[in-house]
């Protein structure tokens, strides 16, 4: 009895072990993750940079510097010399420029043909000498303008209520006067086209003091240094405006 219990227990492992395997379905497999799309490069940014002097040892503080392009028109950008006479722009798209140096009582000194390409350094040194500026032909523009534009303290941090003001030379239209917002931007949207005096003015900082054509869409960038203690101001600095200036957005 014994025999037949093994032989059967045999006979019934040898049954399974001839029984063909059950087929399975294999695992599904994790599809590969999407290689992502390669970044757009970012636009190039160069800088400008420079010193402006009267002399050896003698900095031009206060001289008034505009860089702008001399290909399709682009932020135009302003500044004031430092302490030291220096200037810096950050962050210009890739091209080429005319940097323009003017003071009062001396000659205006522009500088065209400067070439900023990132990562590099485009260095404008510029020595002025006292005299006065040759007569100017104002553009012929007619039509309408806009300016709008930011004021920054000399290293980028926006100027909230700095006082900004165009009047026209000629003075063919009313003036305008307006203080920045909490970003440092400001906005005159209708202009007669033609020769502006921009006037911008923050407290503690040297002034800028230019003039522009403007005509279409004109943007600016305008960067105010700090005042040292032992300058100096322009008698024009001193006057105070009669204008009433409306609040930021008015």
């Amino acid at each position: 009895m014994l025999r037949s219990f093994v032989l059967g227990m045999g006979f019934c492992a040898l049954a399974a072990a001839s029984e063909p395997p059950v087929a399975t379905a294999p695992a599904p497999v994790a599809p590969a993750p999407a290689t992502p799309a390669p970044a757009a490069p970012a636009a190039s940014l160069g800088q400008v940079r420079g010193t402006i002097s009267y002399g050896r040892h003698d900095p031009a503080v206060g001289a008034i510097v505009i860089v702008r392009p001399e290909g399709p028109p682009s932020t135009v950008r302003i500044a004031t010399a430092g302490t030291n006479g220096s200037f810096a722009f950050d962050g210009i798209p890739d091209g080429v420029y005319r940097a323009e140096v003017r003071r009062d009582g001396y000659v205006p000194i522009i500088k065209s043909g400067v070439k900023v390409r990132a990562p590099f350094r485009a260095v404008v040194e510029v020595l002025l000498l006292p005299g006065e500026p040759p007569p100017e032909d104002p553009a012929a523009v007619s039509g309408s303008a806009s300016l709008r534009g930011v004021v920054r303290v000399g290293g980028g941090a926006p100027l909230a209520e700095a006082r900004v003001r165009l009047t026209r030379p000629d003075g063919a239209d009313d003036s305008h006067t307006l203080l920045t917002d909490k970003a440092g931007a400001f906005s005159v949207p209708q202009l007669a086209a033609g020769r502006w005096r921009l006037d911008v003015q923050g407290a503690g900082l040297l002034p800028v003091r230019a003039d522009l054509e403007l005509g279409g869409d004109v943007a600016i960038d305008v960067q105010l240094a700090a005042q040292p203690a032992n300058y100096q101001p322009l008698p024009q600095d001193l006057i105070v405006p009669e204008d009433v200036i409306p609040p930021p957005g008015a």
